[in-house]
C-alpha cells in the first residue's frame, strides 16, 4: 500500500470520526454540483447541499456580488458562525484557514455575506479550497458545531461561465429604476439635457429586456419661484418633454400616464437654492404586469 493511499485512509477515518460528533452537510465526491442561472438582469451560481438547501453566489444588474445560504428549513442557531477555507481530502496535506466570523440570522436565509467576503470565498474555491461554515444548530446545542461544506468539484467551469454572465449584465436593475427622478435646470427648455436622456436610456434598455414593464407614470414638478400658474404650466412642459422622448424611442403612447403638479409636492425646502433644485423635477415610475412581448425599441442613433 502506497504512503499516499495510507494517508488518505487515515484522513478519511479522521473525518468519519469527526462526523460522528458533529452534524455535517456536504456533497459526496460524485454528487457535487454547481449550476449557473443567468440572464441580463441577474447571475446566480448555485451549489446544492444535500439535506440542507443551496449555497448561492449572486450578482444583480447594477449591484455588487453577494453570497447567501438558502435552507429548506431553519437549522442554524441565531448568533455567529465561523468560515474556513480547507483543503479537500485528496490533497497530500490538510490545511485549515479561518476566514471570518459572520452573523447567523433566524429563518431560511440564515447567512448573507457582502461583496468582499463573497469574492474571497469565490477566490478560495477557484484555487481548489473547500469552504466550510461551522455553527450551532438550534435543536442540539450540546453537540459540536455543525459543518456545512462547499465542494470545489465542478466549480471552475461554472465559475468561468458566471464571470461571463456578470460582464453581460444590464447597467441597472428594475428595483433601481422603478422610480427615477430627473432634475431640471431653472426656466423652460426646448429639449432634454444629455444628462437626463442618459438616465432615460437606462430605463429603455431595461424595458427592452424586461417584457413585464408596461406602464410609465410621468409626474412633472416645479419649485415655488414665480407665479403659481406659471409653475404649473412649466411642470407640464417638463413632463411632456420626457414623454415625447420615450415615445420617439418606441414606447407606445397608451403606456404613458402624464401628470403635472406645479409646486404642490416639494421634496425639499424652497427656501434654499439646493432645495429648489431638487423640486424642479420629473419622476418616472415603472409598473410591471404579467409577461408580454418585448417592445421593439428604436435605436438610440435614430432618436
Amino acid at each position: 500500500m502506497s504512503k499516499l493511499m495510507l494517508f488518505l485512509i487515515v484522513v478519511a477515518s479522521a473525518l468519519l470520526a469527526a462526523s460522528s460528533q458533529a452534524l455535517s452537510y456536504s456533497n459526496g465526491i460524485n454528487d457535487s454540483s454547481w449550476h449557473l442561472h443567468g440572464s441580463v438582469q441577474s447571475c446566480r451560481l448555485e451549489h446544492n447541499i444535500p439535506f440542507y438547501g443551496q449555497a448561492v453566489f449572486r450578482t444583480r444588474a447594477g449591484e455588487n456580488s453577494a453570497f447567501y445560504l438558502r435552507s429548506s428549513s431553519a437549522r442554524m442557531k441565531t448568533g455567529e458562525a465561523q468560515l474556513y477555507a480547507v483543503s479537500p481530502v485528496w490533497k497530500p496535506s490538510y490545511v485549515e484557514q479561518p476566514l471570518a466570523t459572520v452573523a447567523v440570522n433566524k429563518g431560511r436565509r440564515p447567512l448573507w455575506l457582502d461583496t468582499s467576503l463573497a469574492e474571497r470565498l469565490l477566490r478560495n474555491l477557484y484555487q481548489g479550497n473547500e469552504i466550510e461554515v461551522r455553527g450551532s444548530t438550534w435543536f442540539d446545542l450540546q453537540a459540536q458545531p455543525a459543518r456545512l461544506a462547499l465542494s470545489t468539484i465542478g466549480f471552475q467551469e461554472q465559475y468561468r461561465d458566471y464571470l461571463r454572465c456578470v460582464t453581460a449584465l444590464l447597467p441597472r436593475n428594475f428595483d433601481q429604476l422603478q422610480r427615477t427622478s430627473l432634475l431640471f435646470p431653472g426656466g423652460e427648455l426646448d429639449e432634454l439635457p444629455r444628462a437626463l436622456t442618459m438616465k432615460l436610456d437606462q430605463i429603455l434598455t431595461l424595458v427592452k429586456h424586461d417584457s413585464k414593464v408596461r406602464y410609465f407614470y410621468i409626474d412633472g414638478h416645479a419649485d415655488s419661484e414665480g407665479d403659481r400658474d406659471d409653475n404649473l404650466e412649466l411642470s407640464k412642459k417638463r413632463a411632456e418633454l420626457v414623454a415625447q422622448y420615450l415615445q420617439r424611442r418606441g414606447v407606445p403612447e397608451d403606456w404613458i400616464t402624464l401628470r403635472w403638479h406645479g409646486e404642490r409636492y416639494p421634496v425639499a425646502s424652497n427656501g434654499s437654492a439646493a432645495g429648489r433644485a431638487k423640486n424642479r423635477r420629473v419622476t418616472v415610475r415603472l409598473e410591471r404586469v404579467k409577461k408580454i412581448d418585448v417592445l421593439p425599441l428604436a435605436d438610440a442613433s435614430n432618436k
